[in-house]
């Protein structure tokens, strides 16, 4: 029989294993900000360049095939990593990963200031996308398994939503900004060296406060899924974004069909890596939850049509309107004050209102684009349109960062933390090949459209598609989804 004493221990066991889990101290709340201004400095550096583009051709002397690579190895190399990245540190412990990624980052920004020439600066590119999907994926890892209570991982998740989703407009902002600037007569070398400083405070900040709570059991490293899932990423991008800039050749569907091989391969690795007891890259039962199996459909359609949409706009603000790189930028500021808005607003309206608010936020997006259209139809001057914009802009903003806030939550909704590297380096490889499938494939249609009828009649229709793909996520959205795991 067992004693009085071990009969009360193991009912207090009992009761703690009951009760709640312990609330996120201060320095945990504290921590989340460095971790969030790494993944802001992640999802700018995807955009940033957009604007420091011609400033880079003119100074190096490159071809404009040259400087297509510039952006596009960032998020080759970013895209196809992030998994991977996500695994390493469920492998090696999240803390330390993120701190190896962000010191790498730093480094590869300091390469990239430092280029002489086209080739050297694709290469440090390259190098910054895979340090970056090093770190990122821990940024959520770390957010799943401190934030153990479902109301502050919900709050948490949704701030994280709300900084990826505005990063695509705040890049090309602060890139404006820089190249105006001139600061120090660095040029654009200053939207590079701009990271330097602020890796400092990530590393300062969450190296004191963040920690990672629980006992990690060391596992081997899936290199086979790493092996076939990489390259399978990487042609699969590559493709679409080289094809939706240059054209689509023989060569390119080749390698996208290899792709499309690799990561057929890569699934039967996979199931065979699961049913021999290993522990694979990316788990097969996470497509079992119905979050996790919603996330990248739902990605799909947001982030293609946010990506495109800011993309088309400031080519065309630029090109039909006339304004220079610096004012097409800050023509994205209220839109981006509406997002972060709506970001701090969307717990408090869920609340009040229900789980329609977030489907919502899907039909906002899809009426502002719709005002968007409607001065596009009768603004005749194409310089006189940036104002009546506006309207159309805070419309969408608002819904985006409903959407963004709540989108990856709703992903992550139920993942053990024994896996949340892996499920946000997934999650996160969907936002990004989302992104460059909304840009290649809305960019194609509207530089066909244009040729024939003009930028006015190209971004008209494209403004419709990408209404009809607004109200297909917010159609998503309405699926219920579990809760957040606690992690017991």
């Amino acid at each position: 029989m067992k004693s009085e004493q071990e009969t009360a221990g193991s009912e207090v066991d009992r009761a703690e294993e009951k009760s709640e889990p312990a609330a996120a101290s201060r320095s945990e709340w504290a921590a989340l900000w460095g971790l969030l201004l790494g993944a802001f400095m992640g999802f700018i550096d995807i955009f940033i360049v957009n604007v420091a583009s011609p400033s880079i051709q003119d100074e190096m002397n490159a071809s404009f095939a040259d400087i297509q690579l510039v952006p596009a190895g960032y998020t080759l190399a970013y895209g196809a990593g992030l998994v991977t990245g996500g695994r390493l540190g469920d492998r090696f412990g999240r803390r330390r990963v993120f701190a190896v990624g962000t010191l790498a980052f730093g480094l590869t920004s300091a390469a990239c200031a430092a280029a002489q020439s086209p080739g050297v600066l694709v290469g440090a590119r390259v190098l910054q996308g895979l340090a970056a999907a090093v770190m990122l994926p821990q940024i959520l890892a770390l957010v799943q398994v401190v934030f153990r209570r479902p109301g502050e991982r919900a709050r948490a998740i949704g701030i994280y939503g709300a900084v990826i989703g505005s990063g695509v407009v705040a890049g090309q902002i602060l890139g404006g900004l820089l190249i105006r600037w001139d600061v120090a007569g660095l040029g654009w070398r200053a939207v590079f060296l701009v990271n330097l400083p602020l890796c400092g405070v990530v590393l300062a900040g969450t190296g004191a406060v963040v920690r990672e709570p629980g006992k990690r059991t060391p596992t081997r490293l899936d290199l086979g899924g790493v092996l076939l899932l990489a390259p399978g990423l990487f042609g699969l991008l590559r493709p679409v974004v080289v094809g939706g800039d240059r054209g689509w050749t023989a060569p390119l569907a080749v390698e996208l069909s290899a792709a499309v091989l690799l990561l057929i391969l890569f699934i039967v690795w996979e199931l065979r890596v699961t049913r021999s007891g290993g522990v694979p890259l990316l788990p097969p039962r996470l497509f079992r939850q119905r979050g996790f199996s919603l996330g990248p459909p739902t990605a799909l359609f947001f982030y293609g049509v946010n990506g495109a949409f800011v993309f088309l706009l400031a080519f065309y603000l630029q090109r039909a309107a006339g304004l220079s790189p610096l004012a097409a930028s800050l023509e994205f500021v209220p839109m981006a004050v509406l997002t972060s808005i709506a970001s701090m607003l969307c717990g408090r309206l869920e609340a009040r209102f229900g789980r329609q608010v977030v489907p919502m936020g899907g039909i906002l997006m899809a009426a502002g684009l719709l005002a968007v259209w409607a001065v596009l139809e009768t603004v005749a001057d194409p310089g006189g349109q940036a104002l009546p914009l506006v309207p159309g802009l805070l419309v969408y903003g608002f819904g985006g960062g409903i959407v963004a806030t709540s989108l990856i939550g709703r992903a992550l909704a139920g993942v053990a933390p024994e896996d949340a590297g892996a499920a946000s380096g997934g999650i996160l490889t969907a936002v990004q090949a989302s992104e460059a499938l909304g840009v290649a494939g809305i960019g194609a249609l509207f530089g066909a459209l244009t040729e024939t009828g003009g930028y006015v009649h190209g971004l008209r229709v494209c403004v419709i598609v990408l209404t009809g793909l607004s109200l297909a996520t917010s159609g998503l959205l309405h699926f219920p989804v579990p809760r957040p795991s606690t992690g017991r």
